[in-house]
């Protein structure tokens, strides 16, 4: 068995554009030792919004300069020589892709961390995903439902680990108190949240449909949409035709989401896939009830006793879970109660990091 006093560890990444691998990795590396883990981050592209600053990397940053394959794989191959890792995890396909090329030239460890979703489409890419993954000796991903989705018997889960700024849970009375300097909004309407991307994986417009029924049941509330994307224009349009313009307000990309988590009521998040949520475990931090699509991991981390499970696209269901929530106001506190437990325990950063260290050590003494 191999021990050794310090483990170098190199991350792969695309990008650090803001999402749900890349914040992952970035506080990964912010609660790591150092010292016992000197670790540092290669990226190929750069992103207008990113976590550099945010979480001070830029001393453990290195970019890849070359834009084709061919150059940086040679580029690649040269940082690896020089940094002479002890283990290399990739966060992504294409460069999981790389390392495989090249960790025979090399002494490190390969982890395959690119299983951030727990579904496979009928796409080449998500096959070609599953193909590498099988190539690939230590696997982790962030759900079972990922491992499961790309028929592997093996293979370790890493789920997310939600900062501690987000796990805070107002009573409602506090609650009233903030949304009038938050949002100039009456404190007596109901609140929805969602925050995901304005794209088609993200299903908003189910999300509207029930919402509308809701309002012409008599209804009375308020949705709130953190989230952009290119899918802004027609969901607007939609939210018109719906006549639900005064009841949904789009705050686009903000950078204090848990300052609107806290003082909502329910979160909404329909999506056609997802392996570990940050998004739905970061609402669960506030204390918020979970209404969620069934897809991929979301049942591991909602269950029967914190939310409300629906079929994707299934807006009866939907609207039926909402419906609930709204009218039984006991079922909402105790699931909203449990999400925030939930979170202390299971999905802390500390956690997160200590089942990171666990993975890094029995794969370097493997």
């Amino acid at each position: 068995m191999k021990s050794k006093d310090k483990i170098k560890i190199i991350h792969l990444i695309s990008s650090l554009k803001r999402g749900g691998r890349e914040r992952q990795l970035a506080t990964i590396i912010n609660n790591t030792d150092q010292n016992k883990y000197p670790s540092k981050i290669i990226y190929f592209n750069s992103a207008e919004i990113d976590y550099i600053d945010e979480y001070n990397l830029p001393d453990l940053v290195i970019k890849i300069q070359s834009k084709k394959f061919r150059s940086r794989l040679i580029e690649l191959n040269s940082i690896l020589k020089k940094e002479k890792p002890d283990i290399v995890y990739t966060w992504g396909n294409l460069e999981s892709i790389f390392i495989l090329l090249l960790h025979k030239l090399h002494t490190f460890k390969f982890i395959n961390g690119s299983v951030r979703h727990g579904i496979r489409s009928r796409k080449f890419s998500h096959y070609f995903r599953t193909f590498v993954l099988h190539l690939s000796q230590n696997i982790v991903a962030n759900s079972y439902a990922g491992l499961k989705a790309n028929s592997l018997k093996r293979g370790n889960v890493l789920y997310n680990g939600i900062d501690n700024k987000f796990i805070h849970r107002l009573s409602y009375d506090d609650k009233l108190k903030l949304r009038k300097p938050i949002l100039d909004l009456d404190n007596n309407k109901l609140l929805f949240i969602s925050v995901a991307n304005l794209v088609p994986y993200k299903d908003y417009f189910s999300i509207l449909t029930a919402l509308k029924q809701l309002k012409v049941d008599g209804q009375i509330f308020y949705y709130l949409i953190l989230g952009d994307g290119p899918l802004r224009n027609k969901i607007e349009e939609k939210i018109d035709e719906y006549n639900l313009m005064n009841e949904i307000r789009i705050f686009g990309n903000v950078p204090n989401v848990n300052e609107y988590l806290k003082i909502s009521d329910i979160f909404i998040h329909s999506s056609k896939g997802e392996g570990c949520s940050n998004a739905i475990l970061e609402a669960m931090a506030a204390g918020l009830p979970i209404v969620a699509s069934n897809t991929g991991g979301t049942s591991e981390i909602v269950t029967a006793e914190n939310g409300i499970l629906f079929e994707y696209k299934n807006v009866i269901e939907l609207k039926t879970a909402l419906t609930k929530l709204i009218y039984d106001k006991q079922t909402t506190q105790k699931f909203g109660k449990r999400s925030h437990k939930i979170v202390r325990e299971k999905f802390s950063i500390e956690q997160m990091s200590s089942n990171y260290i666990k993975i890094i050590e029995t794969t370097i003494n493997e």
